[in-house]
């Protein structure tokens, strides 16, 4: 039976494609910047210069398809972002080098300017490496956690179930409701404590639940918060965005997936990709203005 890579089966399931550099841009054919919202997703604006640069990194030619991969992207990027999950400048960095290299040139400075000589935005095209990168993280992590499930072949990993309470600052009652947690938390009613407060509307849903994480999956500081505690441990971290409960609800050593999956496997977390982003889109805001 034909395999295919878990790297692989999220590339697919974001359609992200490597973007093609072409010396053959035309000043006519270039990118035009425009200031237009034509897209407002959870309160972020999408603009014109994005969905035009959308259609070329997508390679696509149908605005309403290029909406629908943008509002994709954005949803999955400030899920991740609440969930905690980032990337470092160096890492967008890092792929915008590993694209120039692709395309045979060797060196940002470089790279930039071909790109600004074709009409192209270097900036735009960080900020879209930069949302399409917190995606993949989030769907690694939510992936992962699915194709677990029943497998008898992989690689042995350390991972912690976590559960989390996000209260953002932006909230009027933000004081009342650390307070009430601080006094008043523990594992006992922590599911129920993140279903009727939590700012994280996805994971309140499931009572907090985000999953089992290894060393790396979060932010800085959640992560070396969450890996020097242990199963049973309930603690705060805050942020510039809000405060953070954390409930380590267990630890394994546990079968994590193969590199190489079945069709089969494959179509089932297309599936739960599928599901992933209808459950995003249910609860979120998007006005479309163009």
């Amino acid at each position: 039976m034909k395999k295919t890579s878990i790297l692989n089966v999220f590339l697919m399931l974001l359609t992200v494609l490597l973007f093609t550099f072409n010396n053959k841009a035309k000043a006519e054919d270039g990118y035009r910047l425009f200031d237009k919202v034509v897209l407002v997703v959870n309160g972020e604006p999408v603009l014109k210069s994005d969905l035009e640069f959308a259609k070329n990194w997508y390679n696509i030619k149908d605005d309403k398809e290029a909406e629908e991969k943008i509002i994709n992207s954005f949803l999955l990027a400030q899920q991740a972002r609440r969930m905690g999950i980032s990337v470092s400048p160096r890492e967008i960095d890092n792929a915008v080098l590993n694209i120039a290299k692709a395309n045979g040139i060797d060196d940002l400075e470089t790279f930039k300017k071909k790109l600004e000589d074709s009409g192209i935005s270097y900036s735009k095209l960080k900020e879209f490496l930069a949302r399409d990168m917190l995606a993949n993280r989030l769907l690694h992590l939510y992936m992962r956690e699915k194709a677990s499930k029943g497998i008898i072949e992989g690689d042995k990993e350390d991972v912690k179930t976590v559960r989390l309470i996000f209260i953002s600052k932006n909230r009027p009652d933000y004081q009342e409701v650390l307070s009430k947690l601080d006094k008043e938390l523990n594992k006992n009613n922590f599911s129920e404590f993140a279903s009727k407060y939590s700012d994280d509307k996805f994971t309140a849903e499931n009572k907090g639940l985000i999953g089992e994480i290894k060393k790396g999956d979060l932010v800085k500081e959640l992560d070396e918060a969450i890996f020097s505690h242990k199963a049973g441990d309930i603690f705060k971290v805050e942020t510039n965005e809000g405060m953070y409960f954390i409930y380590i609800e267990k630890e394994e050593n546990k079968l994590t997936p193969k590199a190489e999956m079945s069709e089969k496997e494959v179509e089932k977390l297309k599936k739960e990709y599928d599901l992933l982003l209808r459950k995003l889109k249910e609860r979120a805001v998007i006005q479309r203005l163009g």
